[in-house]
């Protein structure tokens, strides 16, 4: 009996590596455009509203993908549909560098759009298969900091392969045909534990006791109508936190650069030197969130409330980033804005993380797109009231504005989820 344990043990951390791998190419792909911007729109010709058209062409087909992602991996499975993603976006990020102008252009980003958003909830619904309620937030955090790390190496690297290959299309190129060499890996190693030849019975027994929900029947059902999801309480919780939280991350991951450059007078090569800690300690926020709110629950903290409590602490803390435009200290001001970055994204791994712990496995994804195509939506509608304020008023009050978003949203969590919080069962939970 030892050894299939350890193998099962074994298995679903490689899985969790997997999807850690996948995201970070993920925001790779992703950040490959704006890392890329002048040799691009100088070898295309493109306008800077040009420009602007692409980033939108992008987010809206992300946003509204989400959602269908979600749905689509609750009715076909995590390794039919994370593959199908991966493998969407690869292509798509290798026929970006073929693009010869304008439209073929934002056909190839609409195309990244629509593959891109499905990691996410397929990564987060495997964390609940295969991980106790117990443990499964340290996992969730690990894959989920794949889109930090991205962003921390993106730009040397891409810089670095558009150098080496003396054009800015071999910086798509490389990474989609990484994506497509990820998918044989996944494909031959992902089973769902009732499924997985690593798994015995007593381990799908550990899960059951664990809180893991893979493995119960409603797993193989096709889960709740639009409707019916729409009408729980908590889903509405969920969906609108993320609503009102999003659009921070956002905010740091592309406007940093700019406010450095233009307010604080660091040079290019600097940013480059500095501005890639706020990024790492994103990364870390995804794990160490994970950790705390586990390491709660093993204290004898229901699931709801660990998660809760470390959503209370980001919705605490983040408001010190409206200091970030009124303070002198350019060191002072990244190490607020690590602070930040580091709440933002122990914010994302919990309210994910929580997401899969009060909802059926066979709702999980559904509902991770619709919280995700929220954030998206307001994501999208910050960056254009950023860019409002900072031309009318600086970027100080930006950062004033962005400071007051997690707040908001912990109240929201608080006020729907007060039943969820309260009961402190997942059975209970389920059906609030």
């Amino acid at each position: 009996m030892d050894k299939p344990r350890s193998r099962y043990r074994t298995t679903r951390w490689w899985i969790v590596a997997l999807l850690f791998l996948a995201t970070i190419v993920n925001y790779i792909d992703r950040q490959a455009l704006a890392v890329l911007k002048e040799p691009i729109c100088g070898g295309l010709g493109l306008t800077d509203a040009q420009f602007g058209y692409l980033g939108t062409a992008f987010l809206i087909s992300y946003m509204v993908m989400y959602t269908v992602a979600g749905r689509l991996i609750d009715r076909v499975g995590i390794r039919l549909g994370v593959t199908a993603c991966v493998g969407l976006w690869s292509v798509a990020s290798m026929l970006t560098g073929l693009a010869q102008g304008f439209r073929s252009l934002t056909a190839f980003r609409v195309l990244l759009g629509v593959g891109e958003p499905g990691i996410f909830p397929g990564g987060i619904k495997a964390c609940g298969e295969w991980f106790p309620r117990k443990m499964r937030a340290l996992p969730a955090g690990i894959f989920s900091s794949g889109s930090a790390v991205g962003a921390v190496i993106a730009v040397p690297l891409l810089v670095w392969i558009t150098q080496a290959a003396g054009t800015w299309r071999a910086a798509f190129i490389i990474p989609g045909a990484v994506g497509l060499l990820w998918i044989p890996f996944f494909w031959k190693l992902y089973r769902p534990p009732a499924k997985h030849p690593a798994v015995t019975a007593a381990d799908l027994e550990e899960l059951r006791e664990g809180g893991e929900h893979a493995a119960s029947p409603s797993a193989s059902g096709r889960g709740k109508t639009w409707g019916e999801l729409l009408s729980q309480r908590k889903v509405w919780g969920l969906v609108l936190s993320r609503f009102a939280s999003d659009p921070v991350w956002h905010f740091y991951l592309l406007w940093l650069p700019g406010y450095f450059m233009a307010e604080r007078g660091l040079s290019l090569k600097e940013v480059g030197i500095y501005l890639w800690l706020p990024y790492l300690f994103g990364t870390l926020g995804n794990v160490a969130g994970g950790w705390f709110s586990d390491a709660l629950i093993r204290r004898g903290w229901t699931a709801p409330r660990a998660r809760f409590a470390m959503l209370a602490c980001a919705g605490l803390l983040t408001p010190f980033g409206a200091l970030v435009g009124f303070i002198n200290s350019i060191a002072a001001a990244i190490a607020i804005t690590c602070l930040i970055t580091f709440m933002c994204q122990m914010w994302s791994t919990n309210t994910a993380t929580l997401a899969a712990d009060i909802t059926d496995n066979a709702e999980t994804a559904s509902v991770m797109g619709l919280m995700g195509s929220a954030g998206s939506l307001t994501g999208a509608v910050f960056m254009t009231v950023v860019g409002l304020i900072v031309t009318k008023f600086g970027y100080a009050y930006a950062f004033v504005l962005a400071a007051t978003l997690h707040p908001i949203a912990a109240v929201t969590i608080f006020l729907f989820l007060r039943p969820v919080l309260s009961s402190g069962t997942r059975g209970a939970a389920r059906h609030q």
